[in-house]
C-alpha cells in the first residue's frame, strides 16, 4: 500500500507512518470501565462520537425528533440540523434549576413526540444534576416509548455518577464519555460511546475508516492504565478550585452556581457591575465573552 511506501524497509515499528490499532484501547477501556469490549464505540472526541450516532438513527428512522437542553454544546444542534431530525430545546436556568424535574421532561418529551432524547448529566455550562434513581425513572420511561436515550456523560467524574451499569438493562441506552474535561487531556480528541451489543455493531457500519491516531491512542492508554497517578490530581485541583470560587463568590455576597462539573457559573445583580468586571478582565488579558 502507498501509506507504507516511506518505512517498508525499516524493522523497527513506526509508529507516525503506520495504520493505528485501536483494539489495545477498546481493551484497556473495558477494564476500566468494567464492561465487555464489545460495548464500547471510540471516536476522534465526543463530537465525532456524537456526529456517528445521530447519523445511524437518521438512517435507522424515516422521522427523527430529538430533545435537548439549551443552552448545551453547539454540535447537537449543528449534526441533528444536518441529518434532518425535528429540534426541541428546553431551557436550564441556573436559579430556577429545581423547576427541572422527572415530570417535566416526561411531559416535555411527550408533548414534543420526542424519539431520540439527549439528557447531558451534568449539563453545561448551565449545571443541572440527574442522580441516578432519576435518570432510571427517564430512561424507564423511554424504554416503554421506544425512545432512544442518549445520555452525555462528558462532565461526568467531577462528584456526579456514572450510569454506566444500567447499559445491561436497557438496550435503548447510549451513554457518551470523553478524556477532554476531568481527565483534562482534550487535545488527545478521545470519546467513547457505550451500549448495547447490538447498538454498538450498528454503530460501527458508519464509523469513520480511522478513529484515532496512534499517539492519541497511547496517551489514552497511558492515562487510563495510570489513573490514580495521572488523572486523580486533575479531578483534585477541580474539586479545591471549584470549593474556592464558590466561597469567594460567598463572602460578596455574589450566587454562584455548579458543583459537578469543572466550571462554576455566578450571576451579576447589575449590568454596571457586569461591565465594570469586563473591562478588568479584558485588561488583564482574560479572555471576556
Amino acid at each position: 500500500r502507498a501509506e507504507f511506501a516511506s518505512t517498508y524497509k525499516i524493522k523497527k515499528y513506526d509508529y507516525n507512518n503506520y495504520y493505528p490499532d485501536i483494539n489495545p484501547l477498546i481493551k484497556t477501556a473495558s477494564k476500566f470501565y468494567n464492561i465487555k469490549e464489545d460495548l464500547i464505540y471510540i471516536g476522534l472526541g465526543a463530537e465525532s462520537v456524537i456526529r456517528d450516532i445521530l447519523l445511524l438513527y437518521s438512517l435507522k428512522r424515516k422521522k427523527n425528533c430529538i430533545g435537548f437542553n439549551s443552552p448545551n454544546f453547539f454540535m447537537y444542534k449543528y449534526y441533528s440540523k444536518l441529518f434532518s431530525y425535528r429540534q426541541n430545546e428546553y431551557l436550564i436556568i441556573p436559579d430556577k434549576i429545581k423547576n427541572l424535574s422527572v415530570q417535566y421532561i416526561k411531559q416535555f418529551i411527550k408533548k414534543k413526540k420526542i424519539n431520540f432524547f439527549t439528557l447531558v448529566n451534568p449539563s453545561h455550562p448551565f449545571e443541572k444534576y440527574w442522580n441516578l434513581k432519576e435518570v432510571e425513572e427517564i430512561l424507564s420511561y423511554c424504554n416503554k416509548r421506544n425512545i432512544t436515550l442518549l445520555i452525555d456523560e462528558v462532565y461526568q467524574g467531577i462528584g456526579s455518577k456514572s450510569a454506566i451499569k444500567l447499559i445491561k438493562k436497557y438496550n435503548n441506552l447510549i451513554i457518551l464519555k470523553s478524556l477532554s474535561k476531568a481527565s483534562g487531556l482534550p487535545g488527545l480528541r478521545v470519546g467513547f460511546a457505550i451500549s448495547s451489543k447490538k447498538n454498538i455493531d450498528e454503530l460501527n457500519t458508519v464509523r469513520l475508516a480511522i478513529e484515532l491516531p496512534e499517539n492519541s491512542i497511547r496517551g489514552a492508554i497511558l492515562h487510563l492504565k495510570n489513573y490514580k497517578q495521572l488523572i486523580y490530581p486533575k479531578i483534585k485541583s477541580i474539586y479545591s478550585a471549584r470549593e474556592y470560587a464558590h466561597k469567594q463568590f460567598k463572602k460578596r455576597k455574589i450566587r454562584s452556581f455548579g458543583n459537578y462539573g469543572n466550571s462554576v457559573t455566578f450571576r451579576f445583580e447589575d449590568n454596571i457591575n457586569k461591565k465594570n468586571i469586563g473591562d478588568f478582565l479584558k485588561k488583564n488579558k482574560i479572555i471576556v465573552n
